[in-house]
């Protein structure tokens, strides 16, 4: 006999977790799987900004204020040039680690009866069911959150109507006080460095780049004299971790 759920979300990443909280807080029974094993880490610039601070509040999803680090804006730099936005109307982002945030959303997840499936591959979708290896789901909803190179989004027939735009990034984490009060993203001829204070004593780093030798974090230093000068005696509290990142269009 197969098993079922109103709604499938393919994907456990924060995409995949908050789509699922949603349904299950509209009365829906859900599943959620991914080939991953918990929690998920990967690259990413760690920070949410007010409007996903406000859409996390709408479903009932607290951020500790002992997580993460309050930023007032943006600040660009560009050699001798820089310039600050502030968020409107006072709101502040929070820079925090992507593992901790996942940690947050599988909770309240399993709070709202959300069933988790970790290494659990999905193999294919069809006639309103799930495939995994060993089973069969059927689902009247199939939610695809499975990141920028979506097997849901070419098993639904949509690929051919997506353009893509790759980058390669890189990630570390440094134990050392951030001193910005800013999220800070630095410019470079070849690639961007974008720095996140995610607590009182560590921040995160991303550079990225077109060409994957620019996303060298020894290479993309050289373009950020200050940056490199305060990173020089911090301590590296995590691996560096490499991703390629897409834009994707709707033609």
């Amino acid at each position: 006999m197969k098993k079922g759920a109103d709604v499938f979300v393919v994907g456990g990443g924060p995409a995949g977790l908050v789509a699922a909280i949603a349904a299950r807080q509209q009365g829906l029974s859900v599943m959620v799987a991914d080939g991953a094993e918990y929690p998920i880490d990967k690259p990413c610039g760690e920070g949410l900004v007010p409007e996903t601070q406000e859409a996390l509040t709408q479903l009932n999803i607290k951020i500790p204020e002992s997580v993460g680090h309050f930023f007032r804006g943006v600040r660009f730099l560009q050699r001798e040039n820089q310039v600050c936005a502030e968020y409107v109307h006072g709101g502040c982002g929070i820079g925090i680690r992507r593992t901790v945030l996942h940690e947050l959303l599988v909770a309240k997840a399993k709070e709202c009866g959300v069933k988790m499936m970790w290494k659990t591959p999905v193999v294919g979708i069809e006639n309103n069911s799930v495939k995994l290896r060993t089973e069969v789901i059927e689902a009247q909803w199939i939610v695809g959150a499975d990141g920028s190179g979506s097997r849901v989004r070419r098993w639904s027939g949509l690929e051919k109507t997506v353009s893509k735009h790759k980058r390669f990034a890189s990630r570390r984490h440094y134990r050392v006080k951030p001193w910005a009060d800013y999220m800070e993203i630095y410019w470079g001829e070849r690639a961007q460095g974008y720095v996140t204070p995610i607590s009182d004593d560590e921040v995160c780093i991303v550079v990225t780049a077109e060409q994957v030798e620019d996303a060298n974090f020894k290479e993309a230093l050289e373009n950020w004299p200050e940056l490199k000068e305060r990173l020089e005696k911090a301590e590296l509290s995590s691996r560096e971790r490499g991703a390629i990142t897409s834009m994707h269009t709707m033609e």
